[in-house]
């Protein structure tokens, strides 16, 4: 892969956390990218405390998000990128899932308000949220795909590993839909430890085997039509 060419990079993100996990390496090579968390957004209230968010070692009464947001920031200018958010709750703090062309719209606005080239999203591995993020993101490859010029994604830690059925699963739907697949590795670097770094409280929750997944080689797919 030819990063110098991929021009501005909009890295969609399910979570604030995620891309940096899965190809903080990749998007330290790009020029200015931008990091936009799907389910970024503030909910109307905070219930009880989360088991994920008690895990992170948050305590009743944070404005978790606002935390987060805040470490996102962190991370994202250690990848010399920008951090942004679209207004979708994460799953642990909603009762039903938001439509995934809903999804499509807000990820193709910011798309076409940054003048990206590129857009690289995740294969959507297990967890409801990465699925809905790649399930809008392919909505956009295959509807709108001259939105960019390049698609790249890339295969979702820490899910990867524990579900390497599912990412050849959705390799294999991409090939299905007329994709062509160029892999790609990026190995680690300072800043993407950096940006791990900056992610304090997800990294306790995380646990070690996951950032050790983080540590390992990332699998990038440039997507192009057959």
């Amino acid at each position: 892969m030819e990063v110098a060419t991929l021009g501005r990079v909009l890295a969609v993100s399910p979570h604030m956390d995620d891309a940096a996990l899965s190809a903080g390496n990749f998007l330290a090579a790009c020029h200015r990218p931008v990091l936009l968390t799907a389910f970024g957004g503030t909910p109307e209230r905070y219930g009880p405390l989360t088991e994920w968010d008690a895990l992170c070692g948050f305590a009743d009464g944070d404005d978790v998000v606002a935390e987060r947001r805040e470490e996102d920031r962190k991370a994202a200018a250690a990848l010399g990128a920008t951090a942004r958010w679209l207004e979708f709750v994460d799953s642990q703090y909603r009762s039903e899932p938001p439509v995934v062309g809903a999804i499509a719209l807000e990820i193709a606005a910011v798309a076409r308000e940054i003048s990206a080239d590129t857009i690289t999203f995740p294969l959507g591995v297990l967890h409801e949220d990465h699925c809905l993020t790649h399930d809008a993101c392919a909505t956009l490859l295959c509807e709108q795909h001259e939105l960019v010029a390049n698609w790249v994604a890339w295969a979702d830690v820490p899910y990867r590993s524990r579900s390497p059925q599912h990412v050849s699963e959705r390799l294999e739907s991409l090939r299905q839909q007329g994709f062509q697949l160029s892999p790609s590795e990026f190995s680690m670097t300072e800043e993407k430890r950096s940006a791990l770094d900056a992610y304090a409280s997800q990294a306790i929750g995380l646990g070690e085997s996951a950032m050790c997944d983080a540590e390992r080689p990332e699998q990038l797919f440039v997507i192009s039509r057959q």
